[in-house]
């Protein structure tokens, strides 16, 4: 009994002696944090002297040369730029106007679209409205001297009768940590798709537009306008629509392309419905860049004490780049910035992480991952035949903050809920910061590490007026971004990668998540017949409902993969192409539910 007390003794000492230094630690970082801040003063740099930062142009690369200089100055070592160019193009506006020259002088609020060329110097025309791209080739032979106008992007906006900004309740916290399915969006804007078909889908959609747009520029078009889709003037111009990035030496080099704010463009329809048609007068300059050195990731690195550890790395990002309408600051300076305070906090703090803790951020993340694409394909794995390379096993986690200016209120696992347990621990201190869902969070940059099974994650943050009037428009400015709530990220985001790089051993990655489909274990499934289909993912209760991380190969009777899974039973079914679809061998009648929202089951019983 006293040997068993004294175990007690010893154990409760331990625990106050962990939970002891955890607390100087973060005393530690809030001292420094409080007494002198670099997230103003970095803020305004970013967004105010160098923003907007398209990928490929001057205000980006000295964006990143101003960052690379502040981190050497505050003697964060190995500050290094790494290439992601793969003839690239950068974009510049240099000056534009818009307006009504008939009936009357009104001026137009309107912004141009990316990757427009210059126009021939003023140019007028008039109005003529389509409601789609085709419509648009059965005008052939009309169209000389029209600006067309796409009427079959607008739909009217109105009073907005909710807020425009908010902050995430308790209770819809609630909801998303008891998720049981990572697939459900409950908080946040993205679920779980996959990585691989984005590149495929961005092809097929810049090859549309191509076409569109070099036959309107072949019809002697003068401009193509679409409204925007944001209430009170805002203008979203992110090229998602009609002009997407043609960011390659060679692409084309659309005709001048504007985003018109809703109210002007219901105006326009509104006239023209009284049989008025206005003639609109406008004027665009623009610069294309092909500079190889303007397209370069930027790397900084607090290197590991532990010998054994210290090529491990504990990896923080977030994308540098921006749209063009505002000046990029809360997407996403705001939350560089606050990576680059969390860099300077640790080493300023005197703290030494065991592993090293990887500070990057990304270029040409609008562009489709063009930064992230090129580092994960170099070290991480092969995007065409899916090994993994180098670093993939010396990752210990990827944290990725892209997600407006808010407050970090939790992390996503997307699906990984084995480490539910760690980041619990990680974040006690953080009381307003607890929430862990099981939810998958996409659409940047983290997921091109998640695709080759790296703990890649991304943090919960307050939406505040982020969808409702930021993301992508001309609002992205200085004024909305919080900085306290900058402040209280960059030290949580510094005091999480310390703890990451402090563990004793890796963090558990998602089981049966690989590119490449799996032909060796104990337990085999198949799917009989098509024959026809691109992709066949299998998804179940033994792999969290991952839908695109346990592939199926092709066979000559179908589809089929082999896995190792415990003694048990499983309940699964496949998608096909993005389909759900239950095992057709099995009957409808024997098809099961599990209770938390998945039907047309098929059980698997593992002897």
């Amino acid at each position: 009994m006293k040997v068993f007390s004294a175990f007690l003794l010893l154990l409760f000492a331990s625990l106050f002696s962990f939970s002891q230094s955890n607390q100087e630690i973060l005393q530690k970082l809030e001292s420094i944090s409080d007494s002198s801040s670099s997230i103003q003063n970095s803020l305004v740099y970013l967004s105010d002297v160098y923003g907007p930062r398209m990928m490929g142009t001057p205000k980006y690369y000295n964006s990143v040369l101003w960052a690379e200089k502040e981190l050497k100055k505050w003697g964060v070592a190995n500050v290094r730029l790494q290439s992601f160019d793969e003839n690239y193009v950068g974009w510049e506006l240099e000056g534009f106007s818009m307006e009504f020259s008939k009936p009357h002088y009104a001026p137009l609020s309107a912004y141009p679209l990316a990757f427009s060329k210059s126009s021939k110097g003023s140019q007028e025309g008039e109005p003529l409205l389509v409601n789609s791209f085709r419509e648009v080739y059965g005008l052939k032979g009309k169209l000389r001297g029209k600006i067309i106008m796409l009427k079959g992007y607008y739909r009217q906006v109105g009073n907005v009768q909710r807020p425009m900004s908010s902050r995430l309740d308790e209770h819809t916290l609630a909801r998303a940590a008891s998720n049981p399915d990572p697939n459900e969006v409950i908080i946040g804007y993205h679920s779980r798709r996959s990585t691989k078909d984005v590149f495929e889908y961005r092809a097929r959609v810049k090859k549309v537009r191509t076409d569109f747009l070099s036959f309107c520029e072949k019809e002697g078009v003068v401009a193509v306008v679409e409204p925007s889709n944001f209430p009170y003037g805002i203008l979203h111009a992110d090229g998602n629509r009609t002009v997407p990035s043609f960011n390659k030496i060679g692409d084309l080099k659309p005709l001048p392309s504007f985003v018109m704010s809703n109210e002007h463009f219901g105006r326009i329809i509104r006239m023209m419905d009284l049989g008025i048609t206005p003639k609109i007068k406008l004027r665009l300059e623009t610069k294309f860049y092909e500079v190889p050195a303007y397209n370069v990731n930027l790397i900084a690195e607090i290197e590991g004490t532990d010998d054994k550890l210290k090529d491990e790395l504990v990896i923080i990002g977030g994308h540098l780049d921006s749209w063009h309408a505002g000046t990029g600051a809360v997407d996403n300076a705001s939350n560089c910035v606050v990576l680059m305070e969390a860099l300077r906090l640790i080493k300023k703090s005197g703290l030494k992480p065991r592993r090293t803790i990887r500070m990057v951020l990304w270029g040409g993340e609008e562009q489709v991952f063009s930064g992230s694409r090129k580092y994960v394909g170099e070290y991480v794995g092969d995007f065409e035949n899916g090994m993994y390379k180098s670093e993939n096993e010396k990752i210990a986690a990827y944290l990725n903050l892209d997600n407006g200016a808010g407050m970090i209120r939790g992390i996503y696992l997307n699906g990984n809920e084995a480490i539910e347990p760690f980041f619990a621990r990680y974040l006690q201190p953080f009381e307003k910061s607890k929430t862990l869902t099981l939810q998958n969070a996409n659409q940047t940059d983290h997921e091109l590490f998640d695709y080759f099974n790296v703990p890649a994650f991304q943090f919960i943050q307050d939406p505040l007026d982020y969808m409702t009037a930021i993301h992508h428009t001309n609002m992205d400015v200085y004024e909305y971004v919080p900085l306290n709530d900058q402040k209280y990220n960059a030290k949580l985001v510094a005091y999480l990668a310390f703890q990451i790089a402090q563990e004793d051993g890796q963090l558990p990655r998602k089981k049966f998540n690989s590119p490449i489909p799996s032909q060796k274990g104990n337990t085999t499934f198949e799917l009989e017949g098509y024959k026809d289909a691109k992709k066949v993912s299998l998804v179940g209760d033994f792999n969290n409902w991952n839908m695109f991380g346990t592939l199926l190969y092709k066979t000559e009777r179908g589809w089929e993969c082999k896995i190792d899974l415990p003694k048990g039973k499983y309940l699964y079914k496949f998608i096909v192409d993005g389909y759900w679809t239950a095992n057709p061998r099995t009957a409808q009648k024997d098809l099961l539910k599990d209770g938390k929202g998945h039907g047309g089951l098929t059980a698997k019983i593992v002897d």
